[in-house]
Formats: C-alpha cells, sequence, structure tokens
C-alpha cells in the first residue's frame, strides 16, 4: 500500500503546476490562519457580546426554571453603570443560551437609561416595559437590582415607569415604594 501511494504521487507531482498549484522552492508563512484551526479544541469563534478584554463585571441571568437566576461574567472596557446595564440588557451568549440561561428582558428597548444618586441606581424603563406580564416583570426588575446592586457605590435601586415613579415587585411578589435592595431577591439567587 505505501508503495502504491508513492507511486501515485510520482506520477501525480508534474501534473501540480499544470493545476494551478503554485510550486514554490521555499516554504510560505501563512499569517492569516483561519479560527480554530489551529486549535481542534476551539469549535466556534469568540462570541461578540463577551469580549476577552477589560474589566469583569457580574450579570444575572435567568436559569432554565426560571426559578433562579443565576451570575455570570462579562468583560467590559466601561464599568460605568450604563454600560453594566447594556451588558445585562445584551442577554446570554451563544453557550449560555445553550446552556438553558435566558434573560426576562426581551431587548433593550424597555430601559431607558440609569443614574446613580446617592447609592441609588434609578432605573428608567419604557412603556414597553408595562407590557410584560408580572412574573416576568418580577424576573426582570430582580435581574436588574441583583446585576446593580453588585456594583460598588449601589446599595439600592429605584425605578421609574417613562419618568415617573413606581412601585417595585420584589421577589416575594409584594410590591415596595421607593427603592428595594439585593436582600429583596435573596429567593432568586442559588442556595448554597
Amino acid at each position: 500500500m505505501k508503495r502504491r501511494l508513492i507511486a501515485t504521487l510520482i506520477i501525480l507531482a508534474p501534473a501540480l503546476p499544470a493545476c494551478g498549484v503554485p510550486m514554490d522552492e521555499r516554504a510560505q508563512e501563512i499569517t492569516d490562519v483561519p479560527f480554530g484551526l489551529l486549535d481542534p479544541q476551539a469549535s466556534e469563534p469568540p462570541e461578540a457580546n463577551s469580549p476577552t478584554e477589560g474589566t469583569a463585571v457580574q450579570i444575572f441571568l435567568v436559569d432554565s426554571s426560571r426559578t433562579q437566576l443565576i451570575a455570570v461574567e462579562r468583560r467590559s472596557a466601561e464599568t460605568d453603570l450604563p454600560s453594566v446595564v447594556e451588558a445585562l440588557l445584551g442577554g446570554p451568549t451563544r453557550a449560555e443560551s445553550r446552556q438553558g440561561l435566558t434573560s426576562a428582558f426581551p431587548d433593550e428597548t424597555q430601559v431607558a437609561g440609569v443614574d446613580l444618586v446617592g447609592g441609588v441606581a434609578s432605573v428608567n424603563l419604557t412603556a414597553d416595559f408595562a407590557t410584560t406580564d408580572g412574573p416576568t416583570q418580577r424576573l426582570a426588575i430582580a435581574q436588574m437590582v441583583l446585576t446593580l446592586t453588585g456594583r460598588p457605590g449601589v446599595g439600592r435601586v429605584s425605578f421609574t415607569l417613562e419618568g415617573q415613579p413606581i412601585d417595585i415587585p420584589r421577589g416575594d411578589g409584594t410590591l415596595a415604594a421607593g427603592s428595594v435592595s439585593r436582600d429583596n431577591f435573596r429567593e432568586f439567587l442559588p442556595s448554597g
């Protein structure tokens, strides 16, 4: 078998230049190697919403049972509150989606902005948020509160709807006026 392979190569070698395959006398270095070609373990390119450089920030996503929130890491060049909210609204990566993680925020149109005054982050929701069902609203509020209170200097979170203050659904389903803290959503965190 080995002898036949060598004989075939000897016969085909003179035909290669005629087929358009260049015959260089020296090896040439290839600088643009397609992603994953040199790493047999890599199966897909890096995801757009998970940069590899920058500062780590923690956001919370909804698990497949829709009863718990799971902390995941994002890397961001900016760690101000609007950038952290943007990372949260970006939702799960493809890998996280395959693990069953989702977001209660269907898209970024439900949040108009976020400000920080005296340790209280104020999140301005849009009218789109009001059309979301109650259990999903509670999950979204919990995602936002747990994400923002994980940032330095943020102890509580308040919410407005189109600029008007609203009562906030706590983790237990009761409503709170003013602002809420991380403690109001402990039931969404994994035990242990």
